[in-house]
């Protein structure tokens, strides 16, 4: 009977679409703050294309928190593991991921003190390290954004 219910675990469980598997993003989160238990809140999408979830994650703490805002980073999922892409300051939530993209990366709407909604445009390489310095959001951009961090 135990046989039974391990293969019928491993059919029901075993057989998971790869966008639905998550690498551990707590191992990767520590290693980029080099801190053991950092606490952060996580809003996933597709931000690449290629079909997996990448991490918009939020830090939170005195560390990574000032008067301006918190750090923002982004880690791209490479299927086994998370990769640091970009890390912005200053910014503060709602996140929200918008429909159009930039060099193959969806921009990102994000809050930033004094600034209010800002559009963030990847530049190839990475997303602004500051947003209060890039332009405000368009109304149609921010209605047709997907909301992914409050």
């Amino acid at each position: 009977m135990r046989y039974l219910i391990l293969c019928l675990s491993f059919v029901i469980f075993g057989c998971s679409n790869q966008a639905d598997l998550k690498p551990d993003l707590q191992q990767s989160v520590s290693e980029a703050t080099q801190e053991n238990e950092p606490v952060f809140s996580t809003g996933y999408a597709d931000l690449n294309g290629d079909g997996l979830e990448d991490a918009v994650v939020f830090l939170k703490g005195m560390q990574w928190c000032g008067s301006g805002g918190c750090t923002l980073m982004i880690f791209e999922n490479l299927g086994d593991s998370y990769q640091l892409i970009s890390k912005s300051s200053v910014t503060s939530t709602p996140i929200s991921v918008a429909k159009t993209e930039t060099n193959g990366w969806k921009d990102l709407i994000v809050w930033s003190r004094g600034s209010g909604l800002v559009l963030m445009k990847f530049n190839g390489e990475q997303y602004p390290r500051n947003p209060s310095l890039e332009p405000a959001a368009s109304e149609p951009q921010m209605l047709e954004a997907r909301l992914i961090l409050e």
